[in-house]
């Protein structure tokens, strides 16, 4: 009987041996393949990232009062038309470029919006100030009030911050 005991117990702790080895190979299977996957991951998300930052600098740009109203102006309109097409710019812009928040961080994004948000301010309260003005006029006006405010280089600022974290 305690041959047969001897047995039954150097069997059950081989098979607890084979066991343990299985799940050590699994796990360590499976790590590797996790890792294989981030990999595979960053050479795919990596390039999009990048490209999205290239992006949201060249809508800053692009939405930057002194850019915007020197790409937009056009002699004889009015303060209205010339507001309709500023905004229109604006709105195009970040409809161009709304997908790109999904590779950059909620922080960056939010400076971003909020970037454009400011200028919409400027463009509308000199608007409201200058009803009666031509659009030569309000597109100085435009440019004085932003140069008091560093909203694009701040919101700039943000983006490099943020993607020097992953460069």
């Amino acid at each position: 009987m305690t041959t047969e005991l001897v047995i039954v117990i150097c069997f059950f702790l081989l098979m607890l041996g084979a066991v343990a080895i299985s799940k050590q190979w699994i796990t360590k299977s499976m790590n590797e393949q996790a890792l294989e996957a981030t990999k595979a991951s960053r050479t795919i998300v990596m390039p999009l990232r990048l490209q999205a930052y290239e992006r949201m600098a060249l809508f800053l740009e692009r939405i930057d009062p002194n850019q915007l109203v020197l790409r937009i102006h056009a002699p004889g309109l009015t303060v209205a038309e010339e507001q309709n097409l500023l905004m229109t710019a604006i709105r195009s812009e970040y409809e161009h470029n709304i997908s790109q928040q999904i590779y950059i961080s909620n922080e960056t994004w939010k400076g971003i919006t909020d970037a454009m948000d400011d200028v919409i301010t400027i463009i509308t309260s000199v608007a409201e100030q200058m009803d009666s003005f031509e659009g030569m006029t309000y597109a100085e006006a435009i440019l004085t009030v932003s140069a008091q405010k560093p909203i694009i280089p701040r919101a700039m600022q943000i983006l490099k911050a943020d993607m020097q974290r992953f460069f």
